[in-house]
């Protein structure tokens, strides 16, 4: 583990920075104490179904600066990916236009049937029993199976919507095939996370709420892990986990980062930071 503060963070958005429409409490301000210490920031979204520019101004309308090149998504990730392993090559896309035009943007060719080199599936707001027959045909007929991302569930204002996930399952399970996952927690994403940074992974801190996305994303590509509690996962959550995925540190939300930061950022394998008796910031023993 790093003895020394972060010098660049990424962000999860959903659970973590925002709700819906809303900023979280407290996120606007952590973000601008952030900034105004000249530490650089990414947005990372498993979303497929917005653009940068969209997800930005999403950002900017709860508060929360951001620019469409600080954000990154599970489109673009899946659509390089594609485009390196199939330069110039057939894909059939569940999604919105964000997705196509990324795999576009790439040089791949769309179509709605097979046969294709690829099929990747992110969130399709609007998907018919029609698309979902396509797809599975084309992976059956020897396509690839890539998926944006697994989230089972969203946070919205009022609770969860279905995440791209639920699409993912219907296609694995139709065709007895596990797709490779291109956005979090992939080693994919979490390197295009730390390239856009341009720092050392190790200097680099992952922040979200979900354990199984956010901070296994981090582990895998070798940044410092924090676990905000005002999304999915709990503090319960974080012990259960091997100890190889455990976040280095876990808070109630993002407005206790500047305080961890104060503190040292992380602590000497995995002790708490001050107070033991401080619920702002607990580091959670883990393995790096």
């Amino acid at each position: 583990m790093t003895t020394s503060p972060p010098r660049g963070f990424v962000f999860d958005i959903d659970g973590c920075l925002m709700k819906g429409a809303r900023a979280i409490p407290g996120a606007p301000e952590a973000m601008a104490a952030l900034r105004s210490r000249g530490l650089p920031v990414r947005y990372f979204t498993n979303d497929s179904s917005k653009t940068p520019a969209e997800m930005a101004g999403r950002l900017e309308r709860g508060g929360i600066a951001a620019a469409p090149e600080e954000v990154l998504t599970s489109a673009l990730v899946a659509a390089e990916y594609a485009a390196r392993r199939f330069p110039g090559g057939r894909v059939l896309a569940i999604g919105g236009s964000p997705l196509r035009d990324a795999l576009e943007r790439h040089g791949l060719r769309l179509v709605q049937d097979g046969p294709a080199d690829a099929v990747v599936v992110g969130r399709d707001l609007e998907l018919s029993y029609r698309t979902l027959e396509a797809a599975c045909r084309a992976i059956w007929g020897g396509a690839v199976f890539l998926a944006t991302n697994l989230d089972r569930r969203v946070p919205v204002e009022d609770g969860f919507v279905p995440g791209t996930g639920a699409v993912v399952k219907a296609v694995a399970w139709a065709t007895e095939r596990s797709p490779a996952v291109m956005g979090k927690p992939s080693i994919w994403a979490g390197r295009a996370a730390v390239r856009s940074l341009g720092i050392p992974a190790r200097e680099v801190a992952v922040v979200g709420d979900q354990l199984q996305q956010d901070v296994r994303m981090g582990k895998l590509a070798g940044t410092v892990t924090v676990l905000v509690l005002s999304g999915s996962s709990t503090r319960d959550d974080a012990r259960r986990v091997p100890p190889r995925f455990r976040p280095d540190a876990v808070l109630p939300d993002v407005g206790g980062l500047t305080e961890w930061l104060d503190l040292g950022g992380v602590g000497q394998g995995g002790e708490e930071r001050g107070d033991r008796h401080d619920e702002r910031a607990v580091l959670v023993p883990s393995e790096r």
